[in-house]
């Protein structure tokens, strides 16, 4: 089976469970963990676990790196086979329930690079799914990024992360914050990287992401046209070390990365 036919339909099965399951969201245990604000629910341990086993059973001997239950570490060896997944981006969405936009997230990556990739909204009912060269789609629809090149009318997601970052963002993102035409935040960052692969944005950025947040998404992102970097503008790879990014329409990104710079030179090195 090829991968992105494999993720296709492990995130169709994997999003008809969690559709069940935020119907009882009430019902479903939650936690948190190291910080009170990173929930964790049984459904996202379930969900990881129904698909670390289908890729197990597809494709034995692969490497798997997702969020929960140890896996959240780089391979030994970032050139092999391995599978990044992220079962719930956006848990906090998918618990408090007035704003059910999150998202299930899962990437194939050979050589330390993207090279298929799915992301699920489940409750929109949104499949994105790219595949490198040859595109990124959503429902079966090829997506395209925007043609807006002003960050005056750009619509820019800016994710204030937790805590523990929320300084940190503020430092780097807040001229932009003020000069760009709107500003949202989803609290996801795999709806916020589709959306700018989708044109529904214009740019996205992020100073703390694990490359499960959006390995899938970056993909799907620059599939569609869009451009991704770190933060001081070197290549956003998998597993680098590094946390901060920006993805954009490609138009506005110089302009993005100027206005970042601007507010980072006085600032310690803080892996960018």
């Amino acid at each position: 089976m090829k991968e992105i036919d494999f993720i296709e339909r492990v995130l169709q099965d994997a999003a008809a469970f969690v559709r069940r399951e935020y119907a009882r969201r009430s019902e479903v245990e939650v936690s948190s963990k190291a910080d009170p604000t990173d929930l964790l629910t049984q459904v996202d341990l379930a969900v990881q676990d129904m698909i670390v086993n289908r890729i197990a059973d597809t494709f034995p001997g692969d490497i798997v790196a997702a969020e929960e239950r140890g896996l959240d570490r780089d391979p030994e060896d970032p050139a092999c086979r391995c599978w990044i997944l992220d079962p719930i981006d956006g848990t906090q969405n998918f618990v408090r329930g007035l704003f059910p936009t999150f998202g299930i997230s899962l990437a194939f990556a050979v050589e330390g690079r993207a090279v298929a990739g799915g992301v699920s909204l489940p409750i929109a009912t949104d499949l994105f799914l790219a595949e490198r060269g040859a595109g990124a789609f959503r429902n079966g629809e090829r997506l395209r990024v925007s043609e807006v090149d002003s960050l005056a009318v750009a619509r820019i997601e800016v994710d204030f992360a937790s805590p523990r970052e929320r300084r940190e963002t503020l430092d780097r993102a807040a001229e932009l914050i003020c000069e760009a035409g709107q500003i949202r935040c989803t609290s996801s960052t795999v709806v916020g990287m589709c959306s700018v692969a989708s044109a529904d944005m214009d740019a996205f950025v992020h100073v703390a992401m694990e490359p499960y947040d959006y390995a899938a998404s970056q993909l799907i992102a620059e599939e569609a046209g869009g451009k991704a970097t770190r933060l001081d503008g070197s290549p956003l790879l998998l597993f680098d070390g590094k946390r901060g990014a920006v993805v954009s329409n490609g138009l506005l990104h110089d302009a993005l990365l100027a206005i970042l710079r601007r507010r980072t030179e006085t600032m310690l090195p803080s892996g960018i």
